[in-house]
């Protein structure tokens, strides 16, 4: 991580690093996007592609690549991420993985491709830590596991929360992460809302 000198030092966070497997300001966050079927709202945008579609905050930056962060997607498996930092930072991302690109020794399952990507990722250089214990709810219909986990950064722990489930429309298991830190200058206070805010992008999220 870079400090920047001048009167305010604070964390420019990598968006590679982030990548697992990228703060909305005001009053809607995306713990709140109450809006997975129509149009977006003002100043909110819609990713579509790949099996599925999420709606986010036109401020956010996107990007596409790989499980690794490193290659382009591909229709098989690959990511996609939005974020946004200023005084805080927000990113959340979308990963998908068909079937058969898990290792046949490796289980095909929610909790298996959560498993398979953090071993991707840990392969391309990010280190995991922390990776709570996992629990289960639904995602519209579809059985869903998720788990807490943390990014380490010169010193703190960057706090994050992914859930994985296997959509048949799509044909494609999805996952589908989120990381925030709500004050970049205070990395090491905790985000009461993040587990809210996920479950807003959850709801947003719509298989096709």
């Amino acid at each position: 991580m870079e400090i920047k000198t001048g009167y305010v030092k604070r964390p420019d966070f990598n968006a590679r690093s982030l990548l697992i497997v990228a703060v909305v300001v005001g009053a809607v966050t995306g713990g709140n996007l109450l809006l997975h079927r129509g149009d977006p709202p003002l100043g909110y945008t819609r990713y579509e592609g790949r099996g599925f579609s999420i709606v986010y905050s036109e401020r956010m930056v996107l990007r596409e690549s790989d499980l690794s962060g490193y290659g382009p997607p591909t229709d098989a498996s690959g990511a996609m991420q939005a974020s946004i930092q200023d005084d805080g930072l927000e990113q959340f991302g979308v990963m998908w993985l068909k079937p058969e690109g898990i290792p046949s020794h490796m289980d095909r399952t929610p909790e298996g491709t959560l498993d398979y990507t953090f071993a991707v990722i840990a392969l391309s250089g990010t280190q995991i830590s922390e990776r709570g214990e996992l629990r289960t709810t639904t995602k519209d219909g579809h059985d869903l596991v998720y788990q807490t986990f943390g990014v380490p950064e010169s010193g703190f722990t960057i706090p994050g929360i992914i859930g994985s489930w296997y959509c048949e429309e799509a044909g494609r298991f999805l996952m589908l992460y989120l990381v925030h830190v709500p004050d970049v200058n205070n990395p090491e206070v905790v985000s009461p809302e993040m587990e809210q805010m996920w479950l807003g992008y959850i709801e947003s999220l719509v298989c096709h």
